[in-house]
């Protein structure tokens, strides 16, 4: 499988990537931030304003202080839809900056409100104060619809690999804790599965590009500290029992990509148990592709397609 030209001709004039194992954590999570904030949005994913705010985490059951959240409004009239998004970085590295460009994408052209989460990193933070952190925003986001000139009929949940994995998760704890009721989930290359199987993706892409086998079993290896956490669905949704009552899904996946072929497994998963599901591969792309949005033919279009889908499930 060819690696798109244009993502071809940036890792060329990119110096060697030693791996994530082989970097001080402070050191990556500075590298993935001054990357990350340098590219730009799209041109037209254009919002009304942003604000950020904390609000009060969860005491259970993992106590939580307050959780940072950065607020994105679409332009016109209210009340709006709202979606609450989380970033990918491997529950490791990432924040409110890092996916700006996807959130901005996403509120413009899905027409909603975003909330996006700036969850508590691993190792620092373990499983499960991600999923829990993302809960207590998403329940947050219900209780205030109404003062932030949204509809708490209408919610969604995206997110971008480990994020998308923290979204999938959302779906089903909303589903067996009551609420909020959820119209729809994006998942933009999220596997929902520890370990990493023995795919044909793995395998291929095992060494990249931007993403490699390792990096993928150290981002787990911070992350889970209890074994016994590989079976629990708020890590890896693949476990779940049961996918009844779960609300649409869409599904888009990287063809270069080493954990392609668990992401596009949970997609079958859920359409197998009944869940509508809108599952696509984007031809050339790599791991973390979505970013470039401001520049990538490939990211505008699973963008687009994430919004589009956004804008159906909420019109229903």
């Amino acid at each position: 499988m060819a690696v798109d030209p244009q993502i071809a001709a940036m890792l060329a004039a990119m110096s060697e990537w030693p791996g994530v194992r082989a970097v001080p954590l402070d050191q990556l999570r500075q590298a993935v931030r001054d990357s990350s904030i340098a590219l730009p949005p799209a041109a037209d994913a254009v919002v009304a304003r942003t604000e950020d705010r904390a609000i009060a985490g969860t005491d259970c059951p993992v106590p939580a202080g307050p959780v940072a959240v950065r607020l994105y409004w679409p332009i016109g009239k209210g009340p709006f839809p709202i979606t609450v998004m989380m970033h990918g970085g491997g529950y490791v590295v990432g924040d409110l900056d890092t996916q700006d460009m996807i959130a901005r994408a996403l509120c413009a052209w899905g027409e909603t409100i975003v909330v996006s989460v700036d969850y508590r990193l691993a190792p620092e933070h373990r499983f499960p104060a991600g999923p829990e952190d993302s809960y207590a925003a998403l329940v947050w986001a219900h209780a205030q619809a109404a003062a932030l000139g949204g509809d708490p009929a209408r919610l969604a949940v995206a997110g971008d690999s480990a994020g998308a994995n923290h979204a999938c998760a959302l779906a089903l704890m909303a589903r067996d804790r009551g609420g909020p009721a959820l119209r729809g989930v994006v998942n933009i290359y999220g596997s929902c599965t520890y370990p990493t199987n023995d795919t044909p993706s793995a395998r291929e892409f095992a060494d990249g590009p931007i993403l490699r086998g390792d990096d993928v079993a150290w981002f787990w290896e911070q992350y889970l500290a209890d074994p016994a956490d590989r079976d629990d669905y708020r890590a890896s949704p693949h476990c779940a029992a049961s996918y009844a009552g779960l609300p649409p899904h869409f599904v888009g996946t990287a063809e270069c990509d080493p954990t392609r072929d668990d992401a596009e497994a949970y997609a079958a998963k859920l359409a197998a148990a009944g869940v509508p599901v809108t599952a696509k591969r984007y031809a050339g792309m790599v791991h973390g592709f979505a970013s470039w949005v401001g520049f990538l033919p490939g990211a505008r279009a699973v963008l687009r397609d994430a919004a589009d889908f956004l804008k159906t499930v909420f019109a229903q």
